[in-house]
């Protein structure tokens, strides 16, 4: 019998599956096996089916293992039985016979060509059959061993290639020596050993404040004193549980994400630290899971010496440890910029402190090859020859590496009772080192992986947040065609095709061809003026045309507002109004997407075109085909022909016809791109090394390699242009391509996600100000909040209005000032006008009257926010011209442009210039920050013996509310399936899926058909925009409350205030709140308490009487 595919194995096992789980019968009664509910297998969508929770541990792990094989286009149906009715033989003629047929184990039920199930003929071992089918992909040698390492005595080739496209060889010749005259082995890379899966984890309230007072004694002779107990009884004794208002014991379970919800400032950073000396006393090993590299660095500091501490007090018989674990491609850069920031004592040099011995021991490394290297140029730091020295046909491993301090942290982590790590390195992480699994060496393990074997239990800090990445991280980019040779995808995916056997280039000849037709002509045609991308009207931007032209991020359906104006314009549709649906149709039938054979039910019937439509549509289909790159100028005339007895305005029509020409060629690569990954995803477990590096480059990013489809069922495409100033040297066309279930992935981390990464489920214990907030489409965690803490702190945060107007002598005196919604040209000089006006108006005597108080003189700090760092440079600007300023003002700046002469800034004798590094350290500096929303909303903690330095946060820029980033997009299109299928009742999940596809299609449509203006958008992306927006200001707040301070958060952009369309800050919270069901309102009004009520008070409701 020939070898079986991955794709025929999935299909059978999934079929073993339905029949077992999902059991119909002919009129016979003989079983059968639907393809409907087998296709749902490939859905990897747990919480669809009801059973799921129900199951065993062994059979859940069977059924994630099918479902890791599964190939995404399966999910649909239709897909899904054309796929089954190939394979078992419905095109088979009654005279062919081979071995294959008297080994069938399924027979289609029916007649072959429209059969919807198939026969079984297992015996009724269904279970046990799928299992066989799962023993090739289970074997270690069905994954990819490490790299050998390079030989003592013998010289190897290096190369690099630079930021300007040129390659830099070398030569390195390794040393012999006594101890070190045989390559090294698989033997000496980390070795790690999966822990066993664990039912429950249980930690008990009082072992927590027993570790807590204990590990006080090192804050003794401190100036703050001992605090950790003290703030760790505050947060739990005031902690409620679903089923009691008091909690002794935390129940961690397996297979479950669990949230803990407290509000920020109340001890859940002290309850995550002290969970890692927990587990060290309980022999578990941990995960902690951080926003960012400095958290992680200020995590295992403070960690390793309270493991210190209970060893030195007898608690442990040996020092446990705790790693930092990171990606090592950018510590050189940051191990700089933390040194930069040591301030060393001229009396003790080379002294560098906690900030030396924190940060910068971690981040720090050698390279042994540079003494050893003969090359041309310089090999930049963390693009080091690791794994890429060529000695003879094979890429080989640095023998340094088990010694190099590159790699410490991953030979540390394998050993470590507490492993932390950041939110991104988990999720797209990869261990650049081979790691030996259960004895198994295996490259390219993941950090996911990684974690996921070693830890009994992971802690994830800002849950809401590590979604958010999460969601983040659904979008890759892929180089489609470049005018540098070899270096997009496309070109490289072709030649190596031509290494795989027959088998395998026959299915990529055409995917890949194609693709590289449809980028080429795209990108060409682009370079040539053939058509342009964008075109704009207005006269003020001749000079940045080329920034204009080809600025940002477009789908194939960015212009269908302008098109639909153009086309049809007895649609009569404003700037401010949604695109009629028929319209969109009309669009649609005129400029059609390939049919896949998707089984989407809610699509309407093609429509019948006019003749003069006809025309249109024809020369659009030809532009796609694979002469029509040749024939471009005669198409497009052809076009000209067809459209002008509709469009008499030559400028229209020729605008016209370019968004048509783009919208079907970027929608002919969608469909192109989506065939191709596919394709690759099938050369799956071939073990060939080429296939592998076909499948890395078409890679889906971290969340789609273990969750391959959002709710929508297909992945998104957005396409972007740049290198247009040189277009001969340096044009690139690139495309973000979007899929993965970012918010099953959370739900499901402990689950499914962890059944198919490491074979075992894992307790997830999330925690988070902010991780319930329903209509907050990326922060909003679908997982059950176990714990949570109410603020119950009354009028502990203000939230005010403090608009400014343009002060006497300025054109537009007495009028309030807008920043956001203004024409970018006119808006450095209104961030000037308000941090002048702010300063003169308000800060000035608030700060005064803070400094003379004895209750807020050690807080008499504020904070300005605006959303980059040049605007927070104008702000500073307008500040520092303030007449009287008597105040310390300090800007947030990139680490560049600290030392630098940039136009944007004001001088440094006037306003001193921090980084994010140095923001902890603000207090001793300054009375006044500026600095960019997203820098400081969370993690940072500025701070005067444990209680916040800050007392007020303005908000000079409204945050950006952009329903086209592609991100938010897909965040907020998978959100509404999850959400759909949160509220569903059915019992058949494959009911439930396309139930949630229909309203992840359905919220896309809406995205499409909206305006883009906030005030005049569609109402539920209004909502979700600013819930999304109030996460962050609430977690912003949270940076003045630290020790249970009041503060006081004032809007100052006049856009927060606009009342146009009722689009208002205040109007669109109120109409938020409204949507809220009961169960909402109450959960809202259990969990933040004051937190949130601030802000409905600020808009008129009242959340006690809502609730």
């Amino acid at each position: 019998m020939s070898q079986m595919t991955v794709r025929d194995a999935f299909v059978r096992a999934a079929l073993a599956l339905a029949a077992h789980y999902f059991p119909q019968q002919d009129d016979d009664g003989k079983p059968l096996a639907s393809f409907r509910h087998a296709a749902f297998f490939a859905s990897c969508k747990p919480q669809a089916w009801e059973r799921w929770t129900e199951l065993g541990g062994e059979e859940r792990l069977l059924v994630a293992e099918v479902m890791k094989l599964s190939n995404p286009d399966l999910a649909d149906e239709k897909r899904f039985a054309s796929a089954a009715r190939i394979l078992l033989g419905a095109m088979d003629s009654a005279d062919e016979e081979d071995e294959e047929t008297t080994l069938q184990l399924f027979t289609l039920a029916g007649d072959p060509l429209t059969a919807t199930a198939a026969y079984p003929l297992l015996g009724g071992d269904y279970l046990g059959y799928a299992k066989s089918l799962l023993a090739p992909y289970r074997r270690p040698s069905s994954r990819r061993k490490p790299h050998e390492f390079a030989a003592p005595g013998q010289t190897y080739e290096t190369s690099e290639r630079t930021d300007g496209n040129e390659i830099v060889h070398g030569r390195v010749t390794i040393p012999r020596f006594p101890a070190f005259t045989q390559p090294l082995g698989h033997d000496t890379l980390p070795a790690l050993t999966t822990r066993p899966s664990l039912g429950t984890v249980r930690v008990t309230v009082q072992e927590l404040k027993d570790i807590a007072q204990l590990l006080d004694t090192q804050y003794e002779d401190t100036e703050a004193g001992p605090w950790l107990y003290k703030v760790l009884k505050g947060l739990l004794d005031r902690v409620k549980a679903r089923d009691s208002d008091t909690v002794d014991v935390l129940d961690l379970l397996a297979g479950r994400t669990q949230i803990f919800h407290a509000p920020t400032g109340t001890g859940k950073s002290v309850l995550v630290r002290l969970l890692g000396s927990w587990a060290a006393l309980n022999d578990y090993r941990v995960t902690l899971l951080v926003p960012d590299v400095k958290a992680t660095l200020a995590s295992v500091w403070d960690i390793s010496h309270d493991l210190e501490i209970l060893h030195e007090a007898g608690k442990t018989e040996h020092l446990a440890t705790c790693a930092p674990l990171m990606s090592p491609s950018s510590r050189h850069e940051r191990a700089l910029k933390h040194a930069a920031l040591v301030k060393e004592d001229p009396d003790a040099p080379g002294e560098w402190g906690k900030r030396g011995r924190r940060d910068v021991d971690h981040l720090a490394y050698g390279c042994a090859q540079q003494h050893w290297l003969d090359s041309a140029g310089i090999y930049r730091p963390g693009k080091e020859n690791c794994l890429s020295l060529r000695g003879g046909g094979e890429m080989l491993a640095c023998p340094w590496i088990p010694t190099c301090g590159k790699f410490t942290p991953a030979y540390q982590a394998a050993d470590a009772t507490v492993i932390v790590t950041n939110h991104h390195n988990f999720i797209q992480g990869t261990m650049r080192v081979g790691i030996q699994i259960d004895g198994r060496p295996v490259r390219s393990v993941t950090v996911r992986e990684f974690v996921l074997r070693a830890s009994d239990l992971v802690i994830i800090d800002e849950i809401d947040a590590f979604q958010a990445v999460a969601v983040d991280r659904c979008a890759t980019t892929v180089d489609l065609h470049s005018r540098r040779p070899w270096t997009a995808e496309p070109q490289v995916l072709d030649t190596a095709a031509k290494h795989l056997p027959l088998r395998f280039e026959d299915q990529l000849i055409e995917p890949v061809s194609h693709v590289r037709l449809m980028a080429e002509s795209l990108l060409t045609g682009l370079c040539t003026k053939a058509f342009r991308l964008n075109h704009h009207d207005d006269a003020r931007v001749p000079r940045l045309r080329h920034e204009y032209d080809y600025e940002g991020w477009r789908l194939p359906r960015s212009k269908d507002r302008e098109l639909i104006s153009l086309l049809f314009p007895e649609y009569q549709v404003s700037d401010g109004q949604p695109l009629p649906s028929e319209a969109i149709h009309r669009l649609n039938s005129l400029v059609p997407a390939p049919d896949l054979g998707e089984d989407d039910e809610t699509a309407p019937a093609p429509m019948l075109l006019d003749p003069e439509w006809e025309r249109v549509s024809s020369v659009l289909g030809a532009v796609v085909s694979p002469r029509g790159i040749n024939q471009r100028d005669a198409l497009k005339l052809r076009l000209h022909e067809a459209l002008a007895p509709m469009i008499s305005d030559g400028r229209a029509r020729n605008r016209a016809i370019d968004h048509l020409l783009i919208r079907t060629l970027m929608s002919e690569l969608d469909v192109s791109l989506a065939i191709l990954r596919d394709t690759a995803q099938s050369l799956r477990h071939s073990g060939l090394l080429t296939a592998n590096r076909i499948i890395d480059s078409m890679r889906s990013g971290g969340i789609a390699d273990v969750l391959p489809h959002g709710t929508i069922g297909r992945p998104i495409n957005g396409y972007r242009v740049t290198g247009m100033k040189n277009p001969e040297k340096d044009a690139k066309l690139s495309t973000q391509h979007m899929a993965g279930d970012p918010h099953t992935y959370v739900s499901e981390l402990g689950g499914l996600v962890s059944l198919i990464t490491a074979g075992v489920e894992r307790p997830i214990f999330g925690l988070s100000a902010t991780a319930y907030f329903p209509q907050a489409v990326k922060e909003h965690v679908h997982a059950p909040v176990m714990w949570w803490m109410t603020d119950a702190q009354e009028e502990s945060i203000l939230v005010e209005s403090s608009a400014v107007t343009y002060g006497n002598g300025h054109r537009k005196a007495g009028e309030r000032i807008p920043i956001a919604g203004q024409f970018p040209s006119d808006k450095p000089e209104a961030l000037r006008e308000i941090g002048e006006r702010l300063y003169a108006t308000k800060l000035s005597r608030k700060l005064t009257r803070l400094a003379k108080s004895e209750s807020t003189r050690t807080r008499a700090r504020v904070i300005l926010t605006a959303n980059s760092y040049e605007q927070c440079g104008h702000i500073a600007t307008g500040i520092a011209k303030a007449k009287g300023l008597s105040h310390r003002v300090c800007v947030l700046v990139r680490e560049e442009d600290r030392l630098s002469n940039v136009r944007h800034l004001p001088d440094p004798s006037l306003v001193r210039r921090i980084t994010v590094e140095e923001v902890e350290e603000f207090p001793q500096f300054g009375d006044i920050l500026i600095a960019p929303l997203a820098n400081i909303a969370r993690g940072l903690n500025i701070v005067v013996n444990l209680r916040s330095a800050i007392h007020s946060i303005y908000l000079c820029v409204r945050p950006p509310l952009i329903i086209d980033d592609p991100t938010w997009m897909y965040g907020s299109v998978n959100a509404a399936g999850i959400n759909s299928l949160a509220t569903s009742d059915l019992s058949d999940p494959v009911q439930a899926l396309q139930t949630a596809r229909t309203a992840s299609r359905d919220h896309l449509a809406t995205i499409l058909r909206s305006s883009p203006q906030l005030s005049t958008m569609d109402l539920v992306l209004q909502e979700q925009m600013v819930a999304g927006m109030l996460v962050s200001l609430i977690q912003l707040a949270g940076r003045a409350r630290r020790g249970g301070t009041n503060m006081e958060l004032h809007f100052v952009d006049y856009a927060f205030h606009d009342e146009t369309w009722s689009s208002d800050l205040a109007s669109i919270i109120e109409r938020m709140a409204s949507r809220w069901l009961p169960e909402e309102r109450r959960q809202m009004a259990e969990l933040y308490g004051e937190a949130v009520n601030a802000f409905l008070t600020y808009a008129g409701v009242d959340l006690a009487l809502s609730a």
